[in-house]
């Protein structure tokens, strides 16, 4: 689930500093919307962001700064209606009802709002009810604006939002108060909330597996190439100063495909190199422990083959399960009982009766031919490794991500749990 943050209306002194820092601690697309200014005031503000990130930025007005900065795209509105001519970018506009959804061909994305009441427009109020929104279908190129907060995200995700546009939640009073570590726990609540409320979105996890033809570091880059956004770092029988040097090269090729890494085994390195959260398995710290080391702006997974190690790592604050083996697979040692499909249809159906609402992603020796039984038992997501390494041909990567979006439907959270709005 994307995140994606609108500037403030007016410029403000150290502006271009905030979002640098913004941009540094994962912030994946800025939409820069200043109504009033002039288009030598806003070619200063890009300026002074870093050129790494300008591949990130969507102008609201001023489009002609589009090519000479190399930016992400623009976003229409009745200040700018058309899409500059012969421009090669990305392009979204704003939807103020359910049927403007209807006529957005030529958009990446659009803004659906205000499906929350706004925080930075008083008396802003959400157009929409839980049932509007429900029967509406939202799909993945529809970005929730309005009201959006930490605590609201899983709701705009269950919708079927793909992403959300935040102002007011980040920004409060930061031009005011000069706040920057407020501003930045802020920007963290708001990412990781994304981060977990987007484990729903039927993923695909790679985890690394050393061969004799590619590195655990080789293994990544491949996974990325090939279009996986979410990666688990798992190096067995090697020392933590190794597994930490590696992970800060895999963080930085991560960042360079917009992709989250996983640290398995080790929180304290997960959280020294910034990655985006740890991977336990049976034998490792205990998530609590965990917890404790991390705070709550990571993801923890943890690994289960039965009900009943779901049931224990739910009481324990996991954020999801990697459940497996589906079938034999070479690439771990000490494998747990074989589960099959009758096993994750009967689990699924075990965490429903007793309200378990966690992402669990089926893991060992899953083909592409797989994807769509699984899913269909009421699995989550897939997590592979050896499929992966062995696809390299970009025919049998698409085949794969083609069954598992036309597989993948939401089992989120409980109905009850929507609040008409």
């Amino acid at each position: 689930m994307k995140t994606i943050v609108i500037t403030t209306e007016h410029f403000f002194e150290g502006e271009a500093a905030a979002l640098n820092a913004l941009f540094n601690r994962g912030m994946e697309i800025l939409h820069i919307r200043k109504p009033t200014s002039t288009e030598a005031e806003l070619k200063n503000l890009i300026k002074q962001v870093d050129s790494r990130f300008h591949d990130r930025i969507v102008l609201h007005d001023h489009f002609a700064l589009i090519d000479a900065f190399r930016l992400k795209g623009v976003h229409l509105n009745n200040r700018n209606r058309q899409r500059p001519a012969n421009a090669s970018c990305s392009v979204s506009r704003s939807c103020h009802s359910i049927r403007e959804l209807e006529n957005t061909d030529g958009c990446d994305y659009v803004f659906l709002s205000p499906v929350f009441d706004s925080i930075s427009k008083s008396g802003y109020s959400s157009a929409f009810t839980a049932e509007d929104l429900v029967n509406a279908r939202i799909g993945k190129r529809v970005v929730a604006l309005g009201g959006i907060t930490a605590e609201n995200i899983p709701i705009a995700c269950e919708y079927g939002f793909g992403g959300v546009a935040v102002i007011g939640a980040l920004w409060g009073n930061y031009p005011e108060d000069r706040d920057a570590n407020a501003l930045y726990k802020r920007f963290d609540r708001l990412h990781i909330a994304c981060k977990k409320a987007g484990l729903w979105d039927g993923k695909l996890l790679f985890i690394t597996h050393q061969t004799e033809r590619y590195t655990s570091l080789q293994s990544v880059e491949i996974a990325l190439e090939s279009g996986c956004r979410m990666i688990q770092l798992r190096m067995k029988d090697v020392a933590p100063q190794e597994i930490e040097q590696t992970g800060m090269i895999a963080k930085a090729l991560c960042q360079k495909y917009g992709a989250d890494l996983y640290i398995n085994d080790y929180p304290d390195i997960c959280k020294r190199i910034g990655a985006t959260g740890v991977h336990l398995g049976k034998s490792d710290i205990p998530p609590r422990e965990a917890r404790k080391i991390l705070g709550e702006n990571f993801i923890i997974g943890g690994t289960a083959n039965t009900f009943e190690d779901i049931r224990r790592l739910e009481k324990e604050g996991i954020d999801y399960i990697g459940l497996g083996p589906f079938r034999f697979t070479a690439t771990k040692k000490n494998l747990s009982p074989v589960i099959g499909i009758s096993g994750y249809r009967q689990i699924a159906e075990q965490c429903r009766n007793h309200h378990i609402n966690l992402p669990v992603f089926a893991v060992g020796g899953i083909t592409a031919g797989d994807i769509p039984e699984i899913l269909n038992a009421g699995i989550t997501g897939i997590a592979m490794s050896s499929a992966i390494l062995q696809a390299r041909n970009p025919e049998d990567m698409e085949a794969i991500y083609k069954t598992l979006v036309k597989n993948s439907h939401s089992v989120r959270f409980d109905k009850a749990l929507l609040k008409v709005v």
